[in-house]
């Protein structure tokens, strides 16, 4: 039998040609032959990072998302953005450590959705530092989150998807569970386990019809920093994460890798690993481990060595120094803000598996169904009626945030959100006594506020009164604050400085405008991207009734604040300092006097002055109407009452901007004098 070569090698030429083709053909057909619209998903540690930037993807393609976390603030936020967006959301609060927990979970989003078509087992944590620092509970709490929660959440949908011999499982592991990086060694440890798991899954679960996907991303820019865990030379750990992580070309951002993974769950990938990098990095450490190794052992030569802190955890957020945050971190910390990881604060373990924002369906259809015109009354007269806080001895109202409507309650964390502050500002609680005008307050000024300009005027303010206080200001006696304490007030005076220079000049552009001025100049802006205070933790108060209780020398100093500044109440700046009695109070009586100074009144005045020059630069510009205010009122004469308020924080803002650079400079002088002594 003869046989025609040419012919033979010229049928391979063109399969090799055709079959990389067929590949791509076979790959675009496969992710839209499976249809996520209507599709019933479950998204652990969804509140946020990549799990958030997923769940808006899956909301946008039209599939009915639930969402867990422990978090129930970050669940919430991240619940109003998504049902903003035209999301069908179910979000629940949950420890997905915890298989009681879990099963609670996965039958609750059943009684809401129905059967679950999707399970994406995303939540997620990192612990960073050298090996001698890690300890038996930090490799335990990772292989819980990383390989026992997902072995938890399969197990409780697995029966019922093989039961209909479909569904669809997408365990987010991490290139840390292909090759192993130095000062991750638990983090990776777990993260093996879980490939091991998912891939192992895959080759069972095949014959059920259920497609186990394992995705293993390289370094993602989520903002996800500030929540990791770092141990031994915290600070030093940190900035070669963070920076790690802000890398162009070598890192991607959360929405590609969410393309990408759900790009493979659609096809029933059995692994997705991104960026492009990343996968050539994985091929490279599969043909050569050795080398890889031993490159790797160059770079561990280079990160920090142990000691520090030790075995003790801090967080991201508390391990800031000069490299990180800063210009090298740009694309983290820009992330961070879009993908609610801010603020950070202490994960709480979720006690009740429970909706978030939602209400008992049954119990509204119960109701409607036996009281229908009660039920209507009461939907209509819902929520007119803000709840209020009334201090005894001041009687000024304030909204009562956990009890305001849905609306004032997201308008409030809007405008924390946006300024970048870790507390909601007594001036705009004030307004929402009034909802239908505090939103219309933030809607004309919001846009301006976001403005990079807005933000540089606000710090410039910062800047020139400390600059000036430091001239004239000479503290008196010292005050023992231990190293501990100091560093907190400092971060609390810190947010304070950020926060009251941007409330002022809202203030005053409010008032221009209440008068019939147009505030501002048309045109567009560069969005900010600056520094952000709301990096702290929420900051804890001791309000007026409760001053009452912790001691009389606070109650009375409550009562000189308001006298003395000429306000019905006691601003958050000093209620949060309240913590620290023993240098707070002896603080305000020594900055009292120095009110009485020339050079207090003349920076005033020059703080007022540039806050308006501020307000004229605003862009775009900001236009209210008068009529259209009174519009908004049950009663217009509430008008005066709304300009008489503005017209207050007006007054009081200058003082609490002097006072806090005061206290700072109190602060930093006790230590400075404390530091000579020692």
């Amino acid at each position: 039998m003869l046989i025609n070569y040419a012919t033979l090698f010229g049928l391979i030429a063109v399969a090799i040609v055709l079959f990389p083709g067929f590949l791509v053909v076979d790959r675009w057909w496969r992710e839209r032959i499976y249809e996520l619209s209507g599709k019933v998903i479950l998204i652990t540690g969804g509140s946020r990072g990549l799990g958030l930037v997923m769940a808006r993807q899956l909301a946008d393609a039209g599939a009915r998302v639930a969402i867990c976390a422990r978090d129930e603030a970050e669940l919430e936020r991240a619940r109003t953005e998504l049902e903003q967006r035209g999301g069908d959301i179910f979000a629940l609060t949950c420890d997905v450590t915890e298989q009681t927990q879990v099963k609670q979970l996965v039958q609750q989003t059943r009684d809401h959705f129905g059967a679950i078509d999707i399970l994406i087992n995303n939540a997620g944590t990192d612990i960073v530092g050298p090996l001698e620092n890690l300890t038996m509970q930090d490799y335990d709490d990772l292989m819980k989150l990383h390989f026992w929660a997902p072995l938890y959440t399969t197990y409780a949908v697995l029966p019922e998807m093989q039961a209909r011999k479909a569904g669809r499982i997408v365990n987010i592991s991490s290139v840390g569970g292909k090759m192993a990086s130095p000062h991750m060694v638990g983090y990776c440890a777990s993260k093996f386990a879980l490939v091991g798991l998912s891939e192992g899954m895959r080759t069972e679960l095949a014959k059920d019809g259920i497609a186990v996907t394992t995705v293993c991303p390289g370094l993602i820019h989520t903002g996800v920093v500030d929540h990791a865990i770092m141990k031994g030379q915290n600070r030093k750990e940190y900035a070669w994460f963070s920076i790690g992580d802000s890398l162009p070309f070598l890192s991607a951002s959360a929405e590609k890798v969410s393309r990408a993974t759900i790009a493979g769950l659609r096809r029933g990938a059995a692994e997705v690993i991104v960026p492009f990098p990343t996968w050539l990095s994985v091929k490279f450490y599969g043909l050569f481990p050795e080398l890889s190794t031993n490159l790797f052992g160059l770079f561990n030569k280079l990160l920090p060595k142990p000691g520090g802190m030790g075995e003790k955890r801090a967080f991201g957020k508390d391990s800031h120094s000069a490299w990180a945050p800063s210009w090298l971190t740009y694309l983290s910390d820009r992330a961070a803000e879009r993908n609610n990881e801010h603020p950070v604060t202490e994960p709480k373990l979720a006690t009740v598996v429970k909706p978030v924002g939602t209400v008992d369906k049954s119990l509204t259809q119960r109701s409607t169904s036996q009281e229908p015109q009660k039920q209507l009354e009461a939907d209509q007269v819902q929520g007119l009626e803000p709840a209020i806080v009334e201090d005894e001895q001041s009687a000024f109202p304030f909204i009562n945030v956990s009890q305001a409507p849905s609306e004032v309650q997201t308008c409030l964390s809007d405008i924390q959100d946006t300024l970048g502050i870790p507390w909601k500002p007594a001036n705009w609680r004030a307004y929402a006594m009034y909802p239908a005008v505090m939103q219309l307050f933030w809607q004309r000024l919001k846009p301006a506020t976001q403005a990079e300009s807005f933000l540089e005027d606000a710090i410039a303010i910062t800047e020139q009164v400390y600059r000036d206080t430091y001239d004239w200001y000479q503290p008196g006696y010292q005050i023992d604050v231990d190293e501990a304490q100091r560093r907190h007030i400092q971060r609390e005076l810190g947010a304070f400085s950020f926060g009251n220079p941007q409330l002022l000049i809202q203030q005053i552009a409010l008032s221009k405008v209440l008068a019939g001025e147009i505030v501002g100049q048309d045109g567009k802006t560069e969005i900010r991207r600056g520094p952000h205070a709301y990096r702290h933790p929420e900051i804890q108060f001791i309000g007026e009734q409760l001053a009452q209780e912790v001691s009389t020398e606070l109650q009375r100093v409550y009562q000189d604040l308001k006298q003395t500044l000429g306000v019905p109440f006691v601003n958050s700046d000093y209620q949060a300092l309240a913590h620290w009695s023993a240098f707070f109070i002896p603080v305000w009586e020594e900055i009292k006097r120095w009110r009485d100074r020339p050079e207090y009144e003349l920076l005033k005045q020059a703080i007022i002055q540039r806050a308006e020059e501020a307000a004229s630069r605003l862009r775009p510009a900001v236009v209210i109407g008068e009529q259209e205010v009174r519009d908004l009122l049950e009663n217009p004469e509430d008008f005066e009452q709304i300009q008489q308020k503005v017209q207050m924080f007006n007054d009081v803002l200058p003082e609490l901007i002097i006072q806090n650079a005061l206290f700072h400079q109190r602060l930093t002088v006790d230590q400075s004098a404390l530091s000579e002594t020692s």
